[in-house]
């Protein structure tokens, strides 16, 4: 019986590139589809947010601080975990933004009197006066994604994202009310 001669990896390896570089071609990349409503969301988002970053730099802070920034000013949040909540980011994103802000004097964190656990956010004043100061330039910037927009297409447009944000809560609502595995109503644990 004759043996194969040994061939090591390396030399193996080269063959297969070899052999590769000589296969025909599989023959024209197909299109690619139409992109999906949430890869158009999240490149709006973004595109709007890199307008917003563009437009605020001036003042010293970024699209997603801004977001920080007139959240606290609303007072629809108060703590970073809420902030997270609200915007979809992970707490260590979210510390490291609060950190930003913190240095820069706008925003302060305090502990709750009631509860010592809880950090609160505080605009500071420079943090209120500087919220109207850029809030038109926030609007130029989306001005400029909605420039082609009729009256009634931007209403549309509202009502549409607001159709999606009802129907994402409700679902949250209902997956929270859900009977989860192994557990029927009335059980406690």
């Amino acid at each position: 019986m004759i043996g194969r001669p040994k061939v090591s990896r390396d030399d193996a390896r080269a063959a297969v590139r070899r052999r590769s570089k000589t296969l025909p071609s599989p023959g024209p990349v197909p299109r690619k589809e139409a992109l999906g409503v949430r890869t158009l969301i999240t490149r709006a988002r973004g595109a709007v947010l890199s307008s917003f970053d563009t437009e605020l730099e001036r003042y010293g802070v970024t699209g997603a601080q801004f977001e920080v920034l007139k959240n606290l000013y609303r007072n629809t949040v108060e703590t970073g975990a809420s902030l997270c909540r609200a915007l979809h980011y992970d707490t260590g994103s979210m510390t490291r933004m609060l950190d930003r802000l913190e240095e820069k004097g706008l925003v302060r964190r305090q502990r709750d009197g009631g509860d010592r656990r809880v950090v609160l956010l505080r605009l500071t004043e420079t943090g209120e006066r500087l919220l109207p100061r850029i809030r038109p330039a926030a609007r130029r910037a989306l001005r400029r994604h909605l420039v082609d927009f009729t009256p009634g297409e931007i209403e549309s447009l509202k009502a549409y994202l607001g159709r999606i944000i009802a129907n994402g809560r409700r679902q949250e609502a209902q997956a929270s009310t859900a009977v989860k595995p192994g557990r029927s109503k009335g059980s406690v644990r």
